[in-house]
């Protein structure tokens, strides 16, 4: 790493941004999040630079919470969407847009065509979708991945009425139709308000004299150059991912290990076996989007910093709710945050933090500061009920690491990490709650940011040949070509791995240890008759998301 890598994560509550050099924050800021993401972002920026040259910064990371605010906050753009599925399937329930349209197509398994497209119907609703106002457009077809023409030919007779056609088969190579189709819905709904962000981020940094490229952070922990996202709803819970990634570049994280992010809403837990975190095997649930976005294994629990404090039949009730701030910082309501206050082990205003206590203490007819103390051991249990939960789901189902499938291993924990603001007043009552040492690193209140900074390039390619139909396809790198009956397992692999590594460098500067590897990879052989026809060659090849680096 040469020259200053800059990482910016903005939280629910708070806005950080980092310095990194080599092995050593130069500089870190923290700032509150405001409902404008590009004015916190660049509030955090500007602190940041006055004690940084913006002359020695490489690159600038962001890990948003714009996808994730969208579909929470309701404010994704209403987009037209056509489907394919072909005979014998009746996709309505599974589409993510009761709006859908569904319209004659299809193609088999092996991408050939079966019913060719009603390119009359497709033009109707292409009629209807822009009187109605709609201006994105969403497309999936449910083997597109292996033969794209019927979703290239809706995007043509699209032409240009609609501002963005997002086409299912270039957003995700694997099969699983109704998980393409809502990430092709979501794509589409978030586009707009994806790009006016990208696009006044990319002139303010010039403003500041900042001449590094701009990255986001996706879910998979991976980065990509803010301008060359074909799926803008890949930075959908970036905000966890930078997590994850920050505890590998503040902790050497070797055994099976839990981490958790306290937040000031939530606390994201994460885990790790044999040194990597967990990826979701199907891909990203975003609201009640179940999409084919590639994303790390995490679940948040409602339980954070200034989560709601109530007393209920005699016992501390601790979130889901959070009713703005802590009242030792101007808020309200009592929360976990003031009863650190109380203690002395969080600042903030005393006086504020009793005054909201009491109530609670009256009900639960105890002093204040016993019942400062419940509130803290109430925040550790729930924290550790989540963690043991979040280990039992995952032990109900195969592993999944970033590398590798780990069938029949059982994840087993024997140490946790804390990360995020309150966690090292956080952790003593997490450690009592679940049983296991809990590790605060140094930086810990930073930790996201320091995980943008640092999070690497990574991509994957699914690539399919099949020899006997003369056809291979990558769809994420838009490849379709005819091949001879000579190709091999061995010429997949070459192809696939050139495939990656140029889309990387599209992606952004590659670290240079950062090789592909075959992730999944299966060959079979076509017999019809009695005579064997040909092969299909199936293969999963990546750059695995990791780190450039850790803290020292």
């Amino acid at each position: 790493m040469r020259g200053v890598y800059v990482g910016i994560d903005v939280g629910g509550t708070h806005t950080d941004a980092v310095a990194v050099e080599g092995t050593r924050i130069l500089h870190k800021v923290k700032v509150r999040t405001t409902e404008s993401l590009k004015e916190c972002s660049l509030q955090a920026l500007r602190e940041l630079l006055e004690g940084v040259s913006t002359q020695e910064v490489r690159r600038v990371v962001l890990s948003t919470t714009l996808v994730t605010n969208s579909v929470v906050e309701g404010k994704l753009e209403p987009a037209g969407m056509l489907v394919t599925a072909g005979p014998g399937m009746t996709p309505g329930p599974l589409l993510p847009h009761e709006g859908a349209r569904v319209v004659p197509g299809a193609m088999d398994h092996r991408g050939r065509e079966i019913v060719p497209l009603d390119e009359e119907a497709v033009a109707g609703h292409l009629d209807r979708f822009h009187a109605e106002g709609l201006r994105v457009l969403a497309v999936a077809g449910k083997f597109s991945v292996r033969n794209p023409t019927h979703e290239l030919r809706i995007a043509e007779l699209a032409g240009g009425r609609f501002d963005y056609v997002a086409l299912g088969h270039a957003l995700a190579g694997a099969l699983n139709f109704p998980r393409r189709a809502a990430t092709a819905f979501l794509a589409a709904s978030v586009w707009r308000r994806h790009h006016r962000f990208v696009t006044s981020m990319t002139e303010a940094l010039e403003s500041y004299g900042i001449r590094a490229p701009l990255y986001l952070l996706r879910a998979d922990g991976g980065t990509q150059l803010a301008g060359s996202f074909r799926n803008p709803a890949e930075g959908s819970l970036s905000g966890p991912a930078a997590s994850v990634m920050g505890v590998q570049a503040l902790d050497a994280v070797g055994e099976d290990t839990l981490a958790f992010d306290v937040g000031g809403t939530t606390t994201d837990i994460s885990l790790y076996t044999r040194g990597l975190p967990l990826l979701e095997p199907r891909g990203a649930t975003i609201g009640p989007h179940r999409t084919q976005i590639r994303s790390l294994y995490t679940r948040s629990q409602g339980a954070g910093g200034d989560s709601l404090v109530q007393a209920q039949g005699g016992r501390i009730r601790v979130g889901p709710q959070r009713l703005g701030p802590p009242a030792s910082l101007g808020g309200e309501h009592p929360t976990p945050t003031d009863a650190l206050v109380l203690l002395g082990r969080a600042l903030g205003d005393r006086a504020r933090a009793e005054q909201a206590l009491v109530p609670v203490a009256t009900a639960l007819g105890t002093g204040v500061e016993e019942c400062a103390r419940r509130v803290l051991r109430t925040l550790g249990r729930e924290i550790a009920a989540g963690a043991r939960a979040f280990v039992e789901a995952v032990n109900a189902k195969p592993v999944y690491t970033i590398h590798e499938l780990l069938d029949g291993h059982k994840v087993r924990p024997v140490r946790a990490v804390a990360v995020g603001g309150p966690a090292r007043a956080i952790a003593p009552y997490v450690e009592e709650a679940l049983d296991l040492p809990v590790a605060v690193p140094d930086h810990f209140d930073v930790a996201n940011a320091v995980g943008a900074a640092l999070a690497r390039v990574n991509l994957e390619v699914n690539l399919v040949a099949d020899t006997a139909l003369g056809h291979l396809s990558i769809p994420e790198a838009g490849v379709y070509r005819e091949l001879s009956g000579r190709y091999s397992r061995e010429d997949a692999r070459a192809e696939a791995e050139g495939a990656l590594l140029a889309l990387a460098r599209e992606a952004g500067v590659l670290d240079p240890h950062a090789v592909p590897e075959v992730a999944e990879e299966e060959s079979f052989q076509i017999v019809e008759g009695f005579s064997t026809v040909g092969s299909v060659h199936r293969l999963r090849v990546q750059i695995r998301p990791g780190i450039l680096g850790r803290i020292a």
